[in-house]
């Protein structure tokens, strides 16, 4: 029996239902937390930038607490303390009720409020901040090309920007006013004798390698030498080295490793003590095999083996060290708050007790109870919950979290459609099974060639529980289908044609039904339809309506209530002067019929499952009540969904749930027959 997990679900109703029209949403809080930026200070005391506002630890990040009331809908990407004083916070945000919107904002009370100090030209999540030890209270940021300073701890700014682009920027402490920053060229730094008014270029030699990812860090016991790691997929050589900022000297590492280097961080206590996070590649396939910990002790000149990280904990890969305790390292998550080792980086655990902004990436809802749910978290262990998310237990079947990060998106779990207590899923060895609603899993053997290829997608097809499709993706050969007749345990492919612009299946509970493998996609694209009619059958190529390079599409899931029903969006590149417009097949696009223009632009629409004029567009929580022509809001929700909505049709009535910020989002029901009460009835 799972510990269970007790969670409010009125945390932020107020928040969503601020202005709501006829709907009624409320959000559901999970445990875990996406940390952007870690701030570590004296006396273990943290404070940790979220998907969700921001948390504060006092005891090392064994317990954390949210520094403010709920902000469902506000990203803290960067934190910078001012002079050390643990009351004074600049940050940089992203609110997401707008769109493209990232501001400045200062908080002089710990975080407990903030007001807004700068909303410029910002549109993207590369921001940062830096400060001089010798002038604590004047502040860089920058953004790109972007370059602002502030004389008054984060108050106010003037504009320094330049032309010139810069990656990161680097204080060195150990010159008064002096700032090296990293470029996009492999080949220059820029460095400030000035606190950042004014830069001139520093050539290095020779350039550091070209790679696929680029990192740098700075030597707090060496202020003027920066390490760099050069990070290429499949390479079996470490490209990282050292930079003296001085005179641009580059010096390379050698570490025979099979192993690429994301990057290296020196140790604060330890004079010379190097850690490189690493990432292992099988020689013949350039599978990854493995994410090692290479340590040095003499300052880059040999290295040698550490262990390493068992998963995948974020994209960057980032290593803090504790400047006040030796020993203590703390690893930011994309879903697990973050890991602490206080062993030197040897073993790490994860701590995220008190933080309620979990990253979910999947719902499983069974439609036969829609207050039973099955929720898949990002680098933490599913949770069930019986009473719609009143509280939870923990699945202790852990495959799911242990696939790579930047895969999220990808769909792991399918529910039988006539038999709901059956589900499978897979991580990149092997499926699992659960046939009690998800509340444990056991491995399912079976003959799927894991080892070459990769799933994308997982669909059970028609009545029971032996139908099952994947939808994979190989390197040599491109997309292919593989099917299961008898529950998982053996499979057949279907080719797809080479790579083809699809990631996720179709199909309903009907065995005459046809199963799609579609795209689905938030922006008009060149939208990609195919279709078998038969489970085991040959897929076909279903053209959009209006075929042409200046065509953009977006198309729904099937109709629920008919998988030969789909919607297409479309959108005419060539002109203005035609208005999108919605497009309807009910043979599995063997005919098309333009149902007339429609106001989206952009989302994933979704049909309901009760009544198939109401369509709702999941990404911003809108809706149609007349087949996609109109869509309004349907509720002020605070934040766009994040993914895995659900549309069920349960007892005459609708039931919606949805992944969100932080936690998932779940409409009260509706009657079906009171769907179209506004008037919009074609």
């Amino acid at each position: 029996m799972g510990r269970v997990l007790k969670i409010l679900a009125v945390w932020a109703v107020a928040c969503w239902l601020a202005g709501a029209q006829a709907a009624s949403w409320r959000q559901v809080p999970v445990p875990g937390a996406q940390v952007s930026d870690l701030v570590v200070l004296r006396d273990g005391l943290l404070y940790a930038g979220t998907n969700n506002g921001v948390y504060r630890s006092s005891d090392a990040g064994n317990t954390w607490a949210p520094t403010q009331g709920a902000s469902p809908s506000k990203a803290f990407l960067r934190l910078h303390v001012v002079d050390q004083d643990p009351q004074k916070l600049v940050a940089y945000t992203h609110d997401g009720t707008r769109p493209g919107w990232f501001a400045i904002e200062v908080s002089r009370d710990g975080g407990a409020t903030w007001q807004v100090a700068q909303t410029p030209w910002f549109h993207t999540e590369n921001g940062s901040f830096a400060s001089h030890p010798a002038s604590p209270g004047v502040i860089l940021f920058f953004n790109l090309s972007i370059v602002l300073r502030s004389e008054d701890g984060g108050m106010t700014w003037s504009d320094l920007s330049s032309n010139q682009s810069k990656r990161d920027i680097f204080a060195v402490s150990d010159q008064p006013a002096r700032y090296v920053a990293t470029t996009p060229s492999r080949g220059r730094l820029l460095e400030s004798s000035d606190g950042g008014v004014s830069w001139t270029n520093l050539e290095m030699q020779p350039r550091i390698p070209d790679g696929d990812y680029l990192s740098f860090e700075q030597d707090p016991l060496q202020p003027s030498v920066l390490y760099f790691a050069s990070y290429r997929y499949g390479s079996q050589e470490a490209a990282s080295g050292k930079i003296d900022t001085r005179t641009g000297v580059v010096t390379s590492f050698v570490d025979v490793c099979g192993c690429s280097h994301i990057r290296v961080v020196a140790d604060p206590h330890r004079a010379g003590r190097l850690v490189a996070l690493s990432v292992a590649f099988d020689p013949e396939s350039s599978a990854i095999s493995g994410r090692p910990l290479r340590e040095s002790l003499d300052g880059g000149v040999t290295w040698g083996d550490m262990g390493g990280l068992t998963r995948k904990l974020e994209d960057d890969y980032r290593w803090y060290f504790d400047p006040w305790q030796q020993g203590r390292v703390y690893l930011p998550t994309a879903g697990a708050g973050i890991y602490r080792s206080d062993n030197d980086g040897r073993t790490f655990s994860a701590r995220y007790s008190g933080m309620k902004a979990g990253i979910v990436t999947d719902l499983s809802v069974d439609p036969t109870s829609p207050s039973d749910l099955l929720v898949v978290r990002q680098l933490l262990p599913m949770l069930h919950s019986s009473d719609g998310g009143d509280s939870f237990s923990l699945v202790r079947t852990d495959f799911y979290s242990d696939v790579p990060v930047s895969y999220e998106d990808r769909s792991r779990i399918a529910r039988a459609w006539t038999d709901p207590s059956v589900l499978i899923g897979f991580d990149r060895n092997a499926f699992y099974r659960s046939q009690n609603g998800g509340r444990s899993w056991a491995i399912l053997p079976s003959n799927f060639p894991f080892s070459e290829v990769w799933v994308n997608a997982i669909q059970f097809v028609g009545a029971g529980s032996s139908k099952i499709v994947a939808l994979t993706e190989r390197n040599e050969i491109g997309n292919q289908v593989y099917w299961s007749a008898d529950g998982g345990e053996h499979w057949t492919a279907t080719d797809l044609g080479g790579w083809v612009f699809v990631n996720r299946l179709g199909s309903g509970g009907d065995d005459a039904g046809p199963i799609y493998a579609r795209r689905e996609n938030y922006s008009p694209s060149s939208a990609t339809l195919w279709k078998a009619d038969i489970f085991g059958g040959a897929f076909r190529f279903a053209p959009a309506p209006l075929p042409g390079d200046m065509f953009r599409w977006i198309m729904s899931p099937p109709d629920p209530s008919n998988t030969s029903r789909v919607l297409f969006f479309s959108k005419d590149e060539s002109t203005t002067e035609r208005p999108n417009q919605v497009w309807e097949t009910r043979d599995a696009g063997g005919t098309w019929s333009l149902l007339g223009s429609t106001n989206l632009s952009g989302g994933l629409p979704v049909v309901d499952a009760c009544d198939g004029r109401t369509i709702w567009e999941t990404a911003g929580g809108r809706v149609s009540r007349d087949s996609g022509r109109f869509f309004r809001p349907d509720v002020r929700i605070g934040q766009p969904f994040a993914g895995g909505f659900q549309a069920l049709c349960f007892e005459g009535k609708s039931h919606l749930f949805s992944a969100a910020n932080g936690g998932i989002a779940i409409r009260e029901p509706e009657a079906a027959d009171t769907l179209l009460k506004e008037g919009h009835d074609p």
